[in-house]
């Protein structure tokens, strides 16, 4: 995350040195998912056919009610219109010279885009109780279901998503731009015109489904949380259940490279973040950069552009390819893209741990710089709170706490993946033996992808004695 410029990014000062080194941390991490293999195929291997989806739900009456209450979508509304709000005027209008003393930095990108995604993940889809533009959009109509004037093509699937979700990452990550407040909350006030005008065009669920690159990324997210909500068609609740987690994932999904390329954006973003950190990056991008010299000032957001287009299309490639040789060890040959479609969402508990343990300093230590800034939101010499001499505490923050987190974290989210996508297998595949045999080329890329995320967290803050 590139947005905070008075504070060190992806580090934490003087370099850790492990107690042992980088290598054994990662083929340890990489062992734990091995053995989560085994364990899951010797204890719930014989599950097949439907059988390998099905999974404990308990009713529960008082968040029915409370799902039903107009009084918590009133408030929630509020809340997510205020924030909008908050973002569109303090990066308009709030101290320009130092993005760390504007408050939609904070807001946007810790409090947002890092904060609510993990907590989403943890107790539900928050995202329909905060969505900002619905609210709007239900205020001006009364809460009433207007018909789609218009019809999204079919063939644009959710790709509308993916651009905006692509351009969003960008912002952040490529365009040297996210640390300008001005430029935060102006694009802010547009995506939200856009919005609202293509819930008005095409309907407020259709363009909110589809188009609305947020409620598709936190519809995914919600499918990991212990909440499950069912509704009828007109959109009323009709049930909630818990449920473990990662267990909505299992549930079906429009089969479509749009919604694969979705998970797969979802974790190269995330990877793109941490290795923009590393060494290996620093080398290519001095190099590229020299290349590109005559571009002048926009050489660099090039660099990172293509750089995170790039990333995005190796991850999907290398999924594509181990996908093909699971489908083929499982004897599957028919409706492949479906296989595909659905295995792509066992990847998600990886995009949600990783951003939890990446963004973990900006949510434990920078986002306790929004308190202050909420006395003086717009820079002006105001006094609305008493939080001006609020000091920001380090407790949790050491960097072995830090490190050891991020390693726990990122086990467990691989080895949850690797659950999934085992009763996946045998839910796909049909027999306990196909699913096993299709399962080897997954346990490779999990184990892959641990110590590949694990070696990424590490170069910014470690050192190997």
């Amino acid at each position: 995350m590139r947005t905070l410029t008075a504070v060190l990014l992806h580090g934490f000062g003087a370099r850790y040195d492990l107690p042992i080194s980088l290598s054994l941390f990662l083929c340890g991490g990489g062992f734990v998912v091995f053995i989560s293999f085994i364990l899951v195929s010797l204890f719930a291997g014989d599950r097949v056919g439907a059988s390998a989806l099905t999974y404990p739900r308990h009713p529960v009456p008082l968040l029915l009610r409370a799902g039903r209450s107009r009084a918590l979508l009133v408030t929630g509304g509020a809340i997510g219109v205020i924030w909008l709000l908050g973002i569109i005027s303090t990066g308009i209008l709030g101290v320009q010279a130092q993005p760390a003393s504007n408050a939609a930095e904070y807001m946007l990108w810790i409090y947002f885009w890092a904060g609510l995604v993990i907590l989403s993940g943890l107790v539900g889809n928050l995202w329909t109780v905060l969505n900002p533009w619905a609210a709007i959009y239900d205020l001006a109509t009364r809460g009433r279901r207007r018909p789609a004037g218009r019809e999204l093509p079919a063939r644009l699937g959710i790709w509308p998503a993916v651009a905006v979700y692509f351009g969003f990452a960008f912002l952040e990550l490529a365009s040297g731009q996210a640390n300008r407040p001005w430029v935060v909350g102006a694009l802010a006030l547009a995506y939200s015109v856009v919005t609202l005008a293509g819930m008005v065009i095409y309907g407020r669920d259709q363009w909110l489904e589809r188009s609305e690159a947020f409620s598709v990324l936190f519809g995914i997210i919600g499918r990991f949380s212990p909440v499950e909500t069912e509704r009828i068609a007109a959109g009323a609740l009709t049930a909630v259940h818990l449920r473990p987690w990662g267990m909505g994932l299992l549930q079906p999904l429009a089969a479509g490279w749009d919604r694969v390329g979705f998970v797969i954006l979802m974790l190269s973003s995330l990877a793109f973040d941490g290795l923009v950190a590393t060494p290996l990056w620093f080398s290519f991008n001095a190099s590229a950069l020299s290349d590109l010299s005559f571009l002048g000032g926009p050489a660099e957001p090039v660099v990172r552009g293509v750089g995170l287009l790039g990333l995005t299309l190796v991850f999907l490639l290398v999924f594509n390819g181990f996908a093909q040789l699971m489908i083929h060890l499982g004897n599957h040959p028919e409706n492949s893209l479906e296989t595909i479609t659905a295995f792509a969402l066992t990847l998600v508990p990886i995009a949600l741990v990783y951003n939890a343990a990446h963004n973990y300093s900006y949510l434990t230590i920078q986002s306790q710089a929004l308190i202050p800034l909420l006395a003086d939101p717009f820079g002006r010499g105001w006094h609305l709170l008493p939080t001006q001499g609020f000091k920001p505490s380090f407790l949790l923050t050491g960097a072995a706490t830090v490190w050891y987190v991020q390693v726990v974290l990122i086990v467990v989210g691989h080895v949850i993946a690797v659950y999934l996508a085992h009763r996946r297998a045998g839910e796909r595949f049909k027999t306990a033996g196909n699913a096993v045999l299709s399962q080897y080329p997954m346990l490779i890329l999990m184990v892959m992808y641990t110590m590949t995320s694990l070696w990424i967290l590490a170069q910014p803050i470690t050192r190997e004695v």
